[in-house]
């Protein structure tokens, strides 16, 4: 029986070296370009014959995905130790082998490594730095996995990935100035999110004390109104008169017994009272030729506003073009969407105006005195005062809600003399004027994350300003490597 002859050393490097011709970019000159799968390989996670449902004494956790990521939940299993066959500890790195996230990379878990899982197996290299590496590689992993049912990673692809090694001592301080850097990175976000979580909270209580009559107790103190809402409400009524209007009230009655007391001078009325006209949208099929005239549709409906983005088109002959017309300060009103955003509604300004029709789950509101009323009722029923009272009366139909236009002209709504409304409009202009201005310094958020994928890509450049040429080369650390692998 003959023995297989041994590599040498130089015949390892040149199978491990990847030639100059093929390597990505320049690294620093005690650094050496090689092909991953010459110094790492991969052990498979196996599923246990038996998992338990609870913690026992002798037993670990089974490593899935969801405990890759989350750490333990309700969902963790455990395997009885004396069965475990693939092991990892904190400072194993593992792969998702199969599925979507195929190529995502975790660390600092310990347990039986589960059947979705591979454990790493490294020798000589820094725990961080090859973590960081593999991370930086994750959507290329996974956008070239194999299987056309489920993902798996595709270890041509994984093994052949040029991989650049540094000095130990280098890859040391690699590592802990991207922990560094990506800790302060995460700090900015936790406070960014803290600031997004204060301004909707600021939000939501500015417009509470706006339609309770809070915001503007004190102009009223300051002036003397010269008409009441009921008699405002009456002017309205007799325009109401010369138009035809079919309301059927679909309010639970309970809800009015739960109407908050207004100041002196306000009344509890239903939108209905104020709405000259209200109408649905086209349900033409709408096409990409981007010659028409767009369709606004309920993606279109952003918090109060109307974003030109994704959109469909209608001829510009086509009748509905003609008879669904935006006027300035019309309300679009989302009637058919997800729970969340259902009854989400938008007002159009002088650039939408003209500029396009709209869909058939959207119902176009046009109300009388609507340059006085159109912003404040708009912002009534964004807030959780009007959304709670809609949400009410929502019909669920296969994973959509529903608020018919019966049921939004149902609507209660506080409605203050014509002179107040004037001064909250003016108030919550200047909020949202605010809240526009925070919102930009806020949008360096999506900056920040591709700050991350700036730091990957310059640490493995030797870019970060932790090259120390004096560093022995890594040539000598991939011979020690690649004689005991």
């Amino acid at each position: 029986m003959s023995k297989t002859k041994q590599k040498s050393i130089d015949e390892l490097l040149e199978e491990a070296l990847v030639p100059e011709d093929e390597q990505p970019y320049q690294v620093p000159g005690n650094w050496v370009w090689v092909r991953l799968g010459s110094v790492i390989s991969s052990v498979k996670g196996k599923k246990p014959k038996e998992l338990l449902e609870t913690r026992e004494s002798k037993s670990i956790p089974y490593v899935t995905i969801d405990y890759l990521t989350n750490g333990v939940t309700e969902e963790t299993k455990y395997v009885p130790e004396q069965i475990s066959k693939v092991r990892c500890n904190k400072e194993d790195i593992l792969m998702v082998w199969d599925g979507a996230r195929s190529g995502f990379v975790g660390r600092g878990v310990e347990g039986e490594v589960g059947s979705t899982l591979a454990k790493l197996e490294k020798r000589n290299f820094d725990t961080g730095y090859l973590y960081y590496f593999l991370k930086s590689k994750y959507e290329y992993i996974n956008n070239n996995h194999r299987g056309t049912g489920i993902p798996h990673v595709n270890p041509e692809i994984l093994w052949n990935i040029p991989f650049p090694v540094s000095p130990l001592n280098e890859q040391k301080r690699i590592a802990e100035k991207i922990e560094r850097l990506f800790a302060k990175i995460d700090e900015a976000k936790r406070l960014i999110e803290e600031v997004k979580e204060s301004v909707e909270l600021r939000r939501a209580a500015i417009l509470e004390k706006a339609f309770r009559g809070e915001l503007t107790k004190k102009w009223r103190q300051q002036n003397n109104v010269q008409q009441s809402a009921e008699e405002w409400l009456e002017e309205i009524l007799n325009l109401k008169n010369t138009k035809t209007n079919k309301f059927n009230d679909q309010l639970d009655p309970a809800i009015l017994d739960k109407l908050f007391e207004l100041p002196e001078g306000w009344k509890w009325i239903r939108l209905n009272d104020l709405i000259e006209s209200s109408v649905y949208g086209t349900s033409a099929k709408a096409t990409d030729d981007s010659s028409g005239i767009p369709v606004l549709r309920m993606g279109n409906i952003v918090d109060g506003s109307i974003q030109f983005t994704d959109l469909k088109y209608l001829s510009n002959e086509h009748i509905d073009v003609q008879k669904l017309g935006l006027e300035v300060d019309d309300l679009l009103f989302n009637r058919t969407n997800s729970y969340e955003l259902v009854g989400k509604t938008a007002l159009v300004d002088e650039s939408i105006a003209g500029q396009a029709t709209f869909a058939s789950y959207l119902i176009r509101v046009r109300l009388f005195y609507k340059d006085i009323l159109a912003f404040y009722v708009c912002h009534y029923i964004n807030s959780h005062i009007g959304r709670n009272m809609l949400l009410s009366m929502v019909t669920q139909q296969v994973g959509q809600a529903n608020i018919n236009s019966q049921k939004l002209a149902s609507l209660p709504i506080p409605l203050p003399p014509r002179e107040e409304i004037v001064e909250i409009s003016k108030y919550l202009s200047y909020y949202r004027e605010k809240e526009e201005q925070l919102k930009n310094i806020l949008s360096i958020e999506a900056k920040i994350e591709s700050l991350k994928h700036s730091i990957l890509s310059k640490a493995f450049r030797g870019e970060l300003g932790t090259n120390d040429p004096n560093d022995e080369h890594a040539i000598e650390l991939l011979k020690g490597v690649l004689r005991f692998k």
